[in-house]
């Protein structure tokens, strides 16, 4: 530009002088000069055209180059909206060069028809009017198929472009898709805290609340209204320690997460625990700005546990019961061995007699009392079967109701529809004993004594379902013994069901009652809850699963009798001595032979030892070195048909379990303690049908 201006004026002023300088002396200087001068005139316009057409293309190159550098998209477009300019970032978004995109329509790169459509008309109202319009949102599609969100804004009004000689529109065009990407994802990230079963909560940094989520809500029963505005504090339990809040706040505002367990406090003043965690939140300059709390409510996590613990805990004192009432099956076992040999003896004392016959009841007491510890334990060898409820609740609670004293109002309210169960009555007329005296026990020093039992059908809900998952089926049998009592104290209600915990006086109760109800119920397939009914201070539920099938018939046995006596050999196997020995002398008061074993080794060197004099084989159960399910075995190798009486003091695990039934037809199984009489005459059955 500088070397152009001066040649120039170079030629403007040296060609002139050199003319006057030619045509001096002639006469013809002011010729030139009339000649020149329009030239002259006319070369310096030209040169400022030239130079102001110069300085315009470099005016329109400068700002087409601020355009290409601009974050956003420019297009140009005549009246038609045919490109007339684009900048590299809208050649960017589509993928195409500036080349490429002129003479093209900007709707042409929509990905949609409805992108189409609204940019066209936006641009036809831009046309017609000259308004400004609101910004289009669309979606355009690159060459490579690579779709943009965008947003489109003409300018407010055309204007007539110099450069182009034509009338011109322009548009800004800017890429969204990073925005509307975080859009969604913020859009995410708040249905999902909205929708999560973790409590959470926002403060500012000052711990004022912001916002809680529903599930607070839910689990506190306080509204995000009448939370937002106060403090965490609101929460707070008198049930924790004041020194772990302080210790959460000085780790949160030292910028360090707080991780750790609460009780917080209810709306209605119940607690519940949480497991915790506070994180502050920082901003670009690492200043905490507000805090994030987010808790798990563990108050069903911690009722399943508790009743995890109370089943171990039944599981373990089941275990004891069942080794406890073995050995003491054993004694019982023995002493009424003894007294029937001496009641033989004595037969003409009759005082002795009658003394003996005291002993045989009180071990017959004992026996019974055995029976509902080994019923509490799940290890009794009850008989079970299918009866009617409703039938038993008419008939068999009467015995229920004798115990109730005449100053207490029972009232009995039994359905009338038909409920089969599956079970024992005999032991379920206990339960009823327990249950009643127990109300009956609730309510003494109360003014208006009264008890009730009620027999319904009931059907599952969810609160049901939730509590006892294992329970299968839509209906149950559900019976309930309320009273009016002073009730249940919180602190009592987890352990009432707990073997040997009694809140009567010393010699008033042995706190086995509920205890032995809660095993016979579990092992009816039920459970037993207590809980409260208005008008009651308590009142016992027990659900029991419904039989498909209506009531068994009741098989009456006859006896049959004792066959001959010819002094066959028996095989007496047992491990506790001094019943072995009474057993022995049983037997061989009626005529048998017996040869004794201490357990099951000793017993099969004898057998094989004499196989063919043994006529039958009675062996106890459970034994040192070999117990007698695997004596059995070892025999039905030698002589399958041999006839054997299985004595034990409760029902063994699965395997023993399908041994018997597998041996059933050469077998019989008898609990102890037995009447005597009863093997003698078992004894005397087996032989003869063998």
């Amino acid at each position: 530009m500088q070397k152009r201006i001066k040649y120039a004026l170079v030629g403007m002023i040296i060609v002139p002088l050199f003319g006057r300088i030619a045509l001096h002396g002639t006469g013809h200087e002011d010729e030139i000069f009339r000649f020149l001068v329009p030239m002259l005139v006319g070369g310096v316009a030209g040169f400022l055209i030239g130079l102001a057409k110069d300085r315009v293309q470099a005016s329109l190159m400068q700002s087409r180059s601020i355009l290409d550098a601009m974050p956003y998209g420019v297009v140009q477009c005549d009246s038609s909206g045919q490109l007339l300019f684009a900048n590299q970032k809208i050649c960017d978004i589509l993928g195409c060069s500036k080349d490429e995109l002129m003479g093209s329509h900007l709707w042409e790169f929509c990905s949609s028809d409805l992108c189409r459509s609204s940019l066209q008309a936006s641009f036809a109202q831009l046309v017609e009017s000259g308004a400004s319009t609101q910004a289009v949102p669309g979606s355009f599609s690159s060459k490579a198929g690579k779709k943009s969100k965008v947003e489109i804004h003409w300018n407010d009004q055309g204007h007539f472009d110099v450069s182009l000689g034509r009338h011109a529109y322009m548009a800004t065009i800017i890429n969204v898709t990073s925005q509307v990407h975080s859009q969604r994802l913020l859009e995410k990230l708040s249905q999902a805290v909205e929708h999560a079963d973790e409590l959470i909560m926002l403060t500012d940094r000052h711990g004022i609340i912001e916002y809680v989520n529903p599930a607070l809500e839910r689990v506190s029963g306080y509204s995000a209204q009448e939370l937002i505005g106060e403090k965490p504090s609101t929460l707070k339990s008198s049930a924790q320690d004041a020194s772990v809040y302080a210790q959460l706040w000085q780790t949160i505002i030292s910028g360090q997460t707080w991780r750790g367990t609460l009780i917080d406090r209810r709306k209605d003043g119940s607690f519940y625990p949480v497991v915790m965690s506070v994180t502050p939140i920082l901003n670009d300059q690492s200043e905490i700005v507000a805090y994030v709390s987010v808790q798990q409510d563990m108050t069903e996590r911690q009722e399943l546990e508790e009743q995890l613990l109370q089943s171990q805990k039944m599981e373990a004192l089941g275990t004891l019961v069942g080794g406890i009432a073995h050995d003491f099956n054993n004694i019982l076992a023995a002493v009424k061995g003894h007294t029937y040999l001496a009641s033989r003896e004595l037969k003409d004392l009759e005082k002795s007699a009658q003394r003996l016959k005291s002993v045989d009841s009180l071990a017959d007491q004992g026996t019974e009392m055995i029976k509902q510890l080994l019923a509490f334990a799940r290890k009794d060898l009850l008989e079970k079967r299918v009866f009617s409820l409703n039938e038993f609740m008419r008939d068999g609670y009467r015995l229920a109701k004798s115990i109730i004293p005449e100053n207490i109002v029972h009232d009995t309210d039994f359905c009338d529809d038909d409920l089969f169960v599956y079970g024992n009555s005999t032991q379920f007329q206990q339960v009823m004993m327990n249950l009643v005296n127990n109300a009956c026990d609730a309510v003494v020093g109360v003014e208006n004594p009264k008890t009730r039992c009620v027999l319904s059908r009931f059907q599952a809900d969810d609160g049901f379902r939730k509590r006892h998952p294992d329970m299968q089926g839509d209906y149950f049998a559900r019976i309930s013994v309320s009273d009016n009592g002073s009730g249940i104290k919180p602190e009592q209600a987890s352990k009432i069901f707990e073997p040997f915990f009694t809140t009567k006086g010393v010699g008033e109760g042995t706190g086995l009652g509920l205890a032995m109800v809660y095993g016979a119920v579990n092992g009816h397939g039920g459970v037993i809850e207590v809980g409260r009914e208005e008008g009651w201070s308590t009142t016992f539920y027990i659900y029991l699963p419904l039989s498909g099938r209506e009531a068994d018939d009741i098989a009456i046995e006859e006896e049959a009798p004792a066959s001959t006596v010819a002094g066959e050999l028996l095989l007496l196997v047992d491990d506790e001595a001094s019943l072995r020995h009474t057993m022995c002398e049983v037997l061989e008061s009626n005529g048998y032979r017996v040869i004794e074993a201490g357990d099951g080794e000793e017993a099969l060197q004898l057998f094989k030892s004499r196989v063919q004099d043994i006529s039958l084989i009675i062996t106890d159960i459970v034994m040192p070195k070999m117990g007698g399910i695997d004596f059995i075995k070892a025999v039905r190798v030698i002589d399958q048909k041999m006839p054997v009486i299985y004595i034990t003091g409760y029902e063994g695990g699965p395997e023993q379990r399908d041994m018997l039934a597998e041996d059933f037809k050469q077998s019989r199984v008898m609990n102890k303690p037995f009447q005597i009489s009863a093997l003698t005459v078992a004894v005397g059955e087996m032989i003869a049908a063998s």
